[in-house]
């Protein structure tokens, strides 16, 4: 019978959980509001938040009716993180509507306040809802605060995060002194109990001393007559709540109710600033609480030190600071640095300590303790022109400090992308001078960074693109807009670039154009890929052209090219055969060549080093003449491409010769071979020849168009056939009566195969 009973009593309690879970899913929970008095001025300092139930059946319901019977931890802190949500967003839209700001006071139960995500819902409503911590005020019962084992700690964290804690209740429990002076408490409440019996005034009495000397405020609870109100204010309490002041209401009928809470102490009051003679040293009194309460509730943190001897020993140590950082005043006071900091830390704060010691006045430092960063201001005070004191202000740094490392730890990430990109990344200022220049610009410029910075941009920029690329900088800070643009550029060696740029603007909190920022990337390789493709779709064309003559023309050349033969043999001038068979070896050539450009037979590939067949045409080519002088300079690693050896032989053949005979009177033929990149070989021939013009360049790999004064242009078009059919490109640039130069780029070990 017992476990049946046991387990009745299980379910009715898992029920009314359930029950109440419900109500606080229908809303049918709110909160009642009473306000809290200054007893010297009258005005609003505080609210107490109270919560209620309307429930369905029974009506509404206070606390007490209904959160004893909760049995799961769960559900009580379900509640309670409700309630907590809805006092700040409640207090920050009072704040909003124009009202001055107040702590508003929640009470924790035991189980809140030892869950482990009470400090965690604390900060997560707190900024949800945009509410300074100091107008949060979370109480407590004496009880709980100094019997729970983890009641310091969660407190300490608490404070670290800058809510306000009171002590509700006080005097009912068994709580000391040194007790109160270890916990990070702000205000005692005392319990209505001793302020509504006359018998318990000697207890109210000690109460508001004991409170007075700990610098803590206190607030009189259950004020129901006037005459309690008139004993509060003669013994100097700092504020009260109760029936006599205001009942607790809604939210909305608290504002109204407001004015009149407000006048209590003038209409009811016992009139002590008609009486000043009579409070004099209860003013005093009162004065100097004011003053600790101020230094006590200051957000930052106030010390003062002396020189005792060779020590220096702290005298005071007040602020929310002291508490975010998880210090206490009597850890601080009395102490030496070295008694609660660390030996290095406190060694190198003795240094400050001992210069404004000696009368050296501002004095900042920045200081670390338990996570918490903080600034600190020491000032000497005088007497008698020796040093007296020296008083320091603190200021929390934390979130600066966290900025700055997020910030540094942004740039850090952006600096690795910048310095790692291949493209180059250019800042310019309004004048612009460049003010940031990412690496990639020593590969694709073969400057340093160190060579562009604090320099005009156009002092890089080739003379004939200067105009267009200034103009496109005014237009983007004019019209505050994106620009693109592609311009000619030159490497340090001399190579001539083609570059795009991607401009955008970067504004200040004005809307002004601050700085701009510069993509440039090097599509010198792509502009001349691109236009070696158009160039070989004409070639296609051609080659099926080629095909069809080729084939209609060769078995005719090849009967008459017999028939000589046999006439050769019988009669007539050897040297006349010798000019026909000369001419018809030519025809056979060319006929060969369109063959090869219909592209219709395989070829057989292998791996081959690119330096050998290089050396080997140039050694052949120098051998048959003397009035070239052919030097080759091979550059960078060994560069194997799987090819045709045979076609890559006949290419250079073709280009060499071009480059000969654009130089009928002789000279120097630069031929050159360079890595480009890992996966890249780049093959340059530069000659002395008469040059081309632009339009003549640009039709090069057209038929009858070649880089000699005078030819079809047959050879250079099998020239691109042949580098097409092993994936590479060419390019030609050339200056009239100066020279023409070819740079044919080839895959390593990287080609399709060719049918």
């Amino acid at each position: 019978m017992q476990i049946w009973q046991q387990r009745d009593e299980r379910c009715i309690a898992d029920d009314y959980d359930s029950e109440l879970i419900l109500a606080l899913e229908r809303q049918e929970f709110l909160l009642h509001y009473q306000p809290v008095i200054d007893l010297r001025t009258g005005k609003i300092v505080g609210a107490e938040a109270f919560l209620r139930w309307n429930h369905p059946r029974r009506g509404l319901l206070v606390a007490r009716e209904f959160l004893s019977g909760v049995q799961q931890a769960s559900t009580l802190f379900s509640i309670q993180e409700w309630v907590i949500q809805r006092v700040c967003m409640q207090n920050k839209k009072w704040q909003e509507s124009g009202f001055s700001p107040f702590p508003v006071s929640v009470n924790l139960s035991l189980l809140s306040l030892v869950h482990d995500d009470l400090v965690t819902v604390v900060e997560r409503v707190l900024e949800a809802s945009g509410l300074e911590p100091r107008w949060l005020e979370l109480e407590l019962t004496e009880d709980m605060a100094f019997d729970a084992e983890q009641a310091l700690e969660i407190l300490l964290q608490l404070k670290r995060i800058g809510v306000t804690i009171s002590i509700d209740d006080f005097g009912r429990g068994y709580s000391s002194l040194s007790q109160l002076k270890r916990f990070p408490v702000d205000k005692l409440k005392i319990d209505q109990s001793f302020v509504q019996d006359q018998a318990e005034e000697m207890v109210v009495t000690a109460i508001i001393g004991m409170a007075k000397s700990l610098r803590l405020q206190v607030v009189a609870e259950g004020v129901e007559s006037k005459e309690q109100l008139h004993f509060l204010q003669k013994h100097m309490c700092d504020a009260a709540q109760g029936f006599f002041i205001a009942r607790p209401v809604a939210a909305q009928e608290l504002l109204m109710n407001m004015a009149l809470a407000q006048e209590i102490v003038d209409k009811h009051g016992n009139g002590l600033r008609s009486n000043e003679a009579a409070h004099e040293p209860w003013r005093a009194i009162h004065t100097r609480c004011e003053l600790g309460n101020l230094l006590k509730n200051q957000q930052g943190m106030i010390f003062t030190f002396r020189k005792i001897g060779d020590k220096f020993i702290h005298t005071l140590c007040e602020g929310e600071l002291m508490h975010r950082a998880g210090l206490m005043s009597e850890q601080v006071v009395g102490k030496e640095l070295k008694e609660f900091l660390t030996a290095l830390e406190a060694e190198r704060k003795t240094r400050y300590y001992e210069r404004a010691w000696s009368g050296e006045e501002n004095i900042n430092y920045e200081g670390l303790t338990n996570g918490v960063y903080y600034l600190a201001a020491l000032r000497p005070t005088f007497q008698n022109g020796a040093v007296k004191e020296v008083i320091a202000s603190c200021v929390d740094i934390t979130n600066l400090k966290r900025a700055e490392a997020k910030m540094r730890e942004s740039e850090a990430k952006y600096r690795v992308i910048a310095e790692n990109v291949s493209d180059i990344i250019v800042v310019l200022d309004q004048r612009g001078m460049v003010t940031y220049t990412s690496p990639s610009v020593s590969s694709i410029l073969g400057i340093s960074p160190e060579e562009v910075h604090d320099k005009h941009m156009l002092t890089f920029i080739l003379p004939d693109e200067k105009e267009r690329v200034l103009k496109h900088v005014e237009e983007m800070i004019k019209w505050k807009l994106p620009q693109q643009l592609v311009f000619s550029g030159k490497h340090r060696n001399g190579s001539k670039l083609i570059l795009e740029a991607k401009g955008s603007p970067v504004f200040d909190c004005q809307g002004e154009v601050q700085q701009m920022i510069f993509l440039i990337r090097n599509i010198t390789a792509q502009v001349h890929a691109e236009e070696f493709l158009r160039k070989i779709d004409k070639l296609a064309a051609v080659g099926q052209l080629a095909a069809g003559v080729a084939h209609e023309i060769w078995n005719p050349v090849t009967s008459i090219k017999g028939f000589v033969q046999l006439l050769k043999q019988d009669r007539g001038k050897k040297e006349y055969f010798d000019i026909i068979l000369a001419e018809f070896q030519q025809l056979e050539n060319t006929l060969r060549e369109f063959v090869f450009l219909s592209g219709q037979r395989c070829l057989l590939e292998e791996q081959v080093e690119l330096s050998t067949i290089l050396v080997s045409v140039v050694g052949q080519l120098q051998e048959a003449t003397v009035l070239y002088d052919l030097k080759l300079d091979l550059d960078g690693e060994s560069s194997k491409i799987r090819c045709n050896p045979g076609q890559i032989r006949q290419l250079f053949l073709n280009l060499l010769t071009n480059a000969m005979d654009a130089m009928p009177g002789g000279g120097t033929i630069q031929v050159g071979m360079f890595n480009e990149g890992s996966d890249k070989v780049k093959i340059r021939i530069v000659d002395e020849g008469c040059g081309m013009s632009q339009d003549r360049l640009n039709r090069l790999g057209e038929p009858f168009y070649s880089t000699k004064e005078k030819g079809i242009g047959l050879g250079l078009m099998v020239s691109y056939k042949i580098i097409e059919y092993h994936q590479g490109y060419v390019h030609f640039s050339s200056d009239p009566q100066k020279g023409t130069t070819v740079e044919v780029v080839f895959p390593i070990e990287k080609v399709r195969s060719v049918t």
